[in-house]
């Protein structure tokens, strides 16, 4: 007395009625222009996804277009900038000019530079005020190593950053420069990471040089931390400031003898840009009250060179007497009997037969002779 109703013949079973129902499948329910014959819904409703692939033969794309139209797409993982200009279709040229020297010319697509979601505020307005085909840049040496990193991760579609430490800093500066947040996001979790002991003194002269102060600040608390351990080849290479705030920051932690030893490296390598108060400010008796006994003598020439008013207990030159160094006793020597000759010609002479450098003026070995005469 119940039976089920049938479907209003204005009904259509979809073209994969194959996912239909048993009740659905009926011919007789199927009508209109998507209408499944009894025979090919029989033949198809046992079979798999997989079966009707092999069965149904699309042809490719090359059957439909003519030959030598077929695009390459071989290139497709490299970014467009690295490509032919033409090829690419490349819409703009960026020259950049390192001020070590060298001139590199990129070709860029300005959709890719002033839109998405790395856009940079830098080429929006320049590409919406100057219609022009080019521009000009010039940059520091790592910032000139760093452009095509930069351009790299614009054109990524992923927004991979292929970081280093030796461009770090100017990735930054380039992040800032161009106006590129993400980019500046990205650069500075990877500082975060990659800032250590090892990398301080590399992140220290790179911030200086594009002043980043927050980066030299931070790098320059990680050198004075980790003083003993950082790279020694690379602290002297640093400017003179930057070292003196190393040995000045109250984060430095070093042993006395060690920090002289360290200090008298500097200064042999900066001997032309040693003067008086860059001494004064890197050999400072509260963080070395101690000086090596190997570096005692070095360092009292240039106490008498460039600190003749320095005296007393706590001056570099008592330290260094007090260093027990029985060469500094020899040196006193020779320079009390140099102050004994009769003219400067002997002077000099006997300077260079004794072997004691540094000093040149009679004044200067008047003032070792005094200080002879009162230790011997």
């Amino acid at each position: 007395c119940c039976t089920p109703p049938i479907p209003p013949p204005w009904r259509c079973i979809p073209v994969n009625c194959w996912r239909a129902t048993a009740t659905e499948r009926r011919p007789s329910q199927c009508i209109g222009p998507e209408t499944h014959s009894p025979s090919v819904l029989s033949s198809t409703s046992s079979m798999s996804c997989t079966e009707l692939d092999l069965v149904h033969d699309l042809g490719s794309f090359a059957d439909h277009v003519i030959a030598g139209d077929v695009l390459d797409h071989s290139e497709a993982h490299i970014p467009l900038w690295r490509l032919d200009a033409k090829k690419s279709l490349s819409d703009f040229k960026i020259t950049v000019t390192s001020k070590s020297g060298g001139t590199t010319t990129y070709n860029v697509h300005k959709d890719i530079l002033a839109t998405g979601a790395r856009a940079n505020a830098y080429f929006v307005k320049l590409f919406t005020n100057s219609p022009g085909p080019m521009c000009q840049l010039t940059l520091a040496a790592s910032a000139a190593t760093a452009f095509p990193v930069f351009l790299d991760f614009c054109y990524s579609s992923e927004g991979k950053l292929d970081a280093k430490t030796h461009i770090g800093a100017a990735l930054k500066y380039i992040a800032v420069y161009f106006g590129n947040s993400a980019l500046f996001e990205n650069i500075c979790a990877f500082i975060v990471k990659d800032l250590t002991w090892q990398t301080a003194p590399t992140y220290y002269a790179e911030a200086d040089l594009y002043d980043l102060e927050k980066l030299s600040a931070a790098a320059a608390r990680m050198c004075a931390l980790h003083f003993p351990s950082a790279d020694h080849d690379e602290l002297i290479l640093l400017k003179t400031g930057l070292f003196s705030t190393i040995i000045e920051s109250p984060h430095l932690t070093c042993d006395s003898k060690l920090l002289s030893r360290r200090v008298a490296d500097y200064c042999r390598a900066h001997s032309a840009e040693l003067t008086s108060e860059l001494l004064l400010a890197i050999t400072p008796a509260k963080k070395m009250p101690e000086i090596a006994p190997k570096e005692a003598l070095y360092l009292y020439e240039r106490a008498v060179l460039y600190l003749p008013q320095e005296k007393g207990r706590g001056s570099l030159r008592q330290r260094c007497m007090d260093a027990g160094n029985p060469f500094i006793q020899t040196w006193l020597k020779r320079a009390l009997w140099l102050d004994l000759l009769p003219c400067a010609g002997d002077i000099t002479t006997a300077k260079n037969e004794h072997v004691i450098p540094g000093f040149t003026t009679q004044s200067n070995l008047q003032t070792a002779g005094v200080e002879a005469q009162q230790v011997l």
